[in-house]
């Protein structure tokens, strides 16, 4: 019988970011979905089992409009200080090293305060995610995305 388990690694630096605004609202992320097919800046290697992962980055000044996604999620915050969050009607902050969790469906979003990047994965609780935000995400087109 002969093995089929690979090893897959990359580089969050190696990432093809890709950059979602909405004009007039401050959001100004750059996102990847590293292991979904359906993600056009994906890396191409995809996830066996019911997981979907996203890495975001935020500029000084920048934000992550609010949203809501279909299934819980788990952010860790690589690097930054000073990112304000929000979920539903709570707010706080978080920084590097530190964890939060989204509740299925909550808005939430973020806003970088700091006077550096920062930098997020995300870790959903099932492999498709569907995020609808309160206007279009451009360069998509549409408010609703399906990852």
């Amino acid at each position: 019988m002969s093995d089929t388990t690979t090893l897959k690694t990359f580089g969050l630096d190696e990432l093809e970011l890709l950059r979602g605004t909405q004009p007039g609202s401050g959001m100004d992320v750059r996102v990847n979905f590293p292991f979904s097919p359906s993600f056009p800046a994906s890396t191409g290697l995809e996830l066996e089992g019911g997981h979907n992962i996203v890495y975001f980055e935020l500029d000084p000044g920048q934000q992550l409009g609010t949203h809501t996604d279909s299934p819980e999620e788990i952010i860790v915050c690589l690097e930054g200080s000073r990112v304000d969050v929000w979920v539903g009607d709570e707010t706080g902050s978080i920084e590097g090293g530190e964890l939060a969790v989204i509740p299925p469906l909550a808005p939430h979003g973020f806003h970088n305060r700091g006077e550096h990047t920062a930098r997020f994965l995300g870790f959903f609780s099932d492999r498709v995610t569907i995020s609808e935000f309160e206007e279009p995400v451009e360069p998509f087109g549409e408010a609703v995305l399906k990852t």
